[in-house]
């Protein structure tokens, strides 16, 4: 992953299960998980092709530290160049294992490599002034292996058509996440400390000095 990112007012809203307030693009993020991963998720489990279940869990696994990095960034003013690496570390991390899943010996390798394609999406925290037509650059590489998939089993096995689907939706609906919420860049919190450890190691972030609790982090990865 580069470097970049914006430095828009982080604004909390109220509530969020832990007692911490909770950003609304952190709670968005979750929404969108929760809409457009599960399908992605169940669409796999009816192939009966086991690394296909495996790589679709890694990319789960990597949009958790992705959420877990927007929890930093609501709590944390922009860091510099050497801390946002470190900030990054979790996702960077996410990222090169769904591609290290991306086996051409595999019957699945359209699926595989779909998914693998798919992971430099998460590149987007890393984009300014433009995330979302970033996203319109690099959705094109998922969706060739999608449309190989779909002609290789339409009429044959619709669920694998339904796998391809579901995981392009993700990613566009990714897309609109972006636009509505880090349309210049990453939203970072001006007002906010420089404790960027969380996002590092993929866990919640540690409560202020003196502070309350902060809220607790994100669950954990997809099984």
């Amino acid at each position: 992953l580069g470097t970049g990112g914006g430095s828009a007012m982080a604004k909390p809203a109220a509530g969020g299960g832990g007692g911490g307030p909770v950003a609304p693009f952190v709670k968005a993020y979750d929404d969108f998980l929760a809409e457009h991963f599960a399908p992605v998720q169940a669409a796999a489990k009816t192939l009966g092709a086991a690394d296909v279940e495996v790589i679709v869990g890694a990319f789960g696994a990597a949009l958790q530290a992705q959420k877990q990095m927007l929890v930093v960034a609501s709590k944390c003013k922009k860091p510099s160049d050497s801390d946002l690496q470190k900030a990054l570390k979790a996702t960077s991390e996410g990222m090169a294992k769904v591609d290290s899943l991306k086996d051409r010996r595999s019957k699945m390798f359209n699926h595989l490599a779909m998914v693998a394609e798919g992971a430099a999406c998460l590149q987007w925290v890393v984009v300014e002034p433009t995330p979302a037509p970033y996203l319109s650059d690099v959705i094109p590489g998922s969706d060739m292996y999608g449309n190989k998939i779909m002609m290789e089993w339409k009429g044959k096995d619709e669920n694998h058509v339904a796998f391809a689907k579901a995981f392009r939706t993700l990613l566009l609906e990714l897309q609109k996440y972006v636009k509505q919420h880090h349309t210049t860049g990453l939203v970072w919190n001006p007002s906010g400390g420089t404790d960027y450890s969380a996002a590092a190691a993929g866990g919640p972030p540690a409560p202020p000095a003196g502070g309350p609790p902060k809220a607790g982090g994100p669950p954990g990865p997809p099984p």
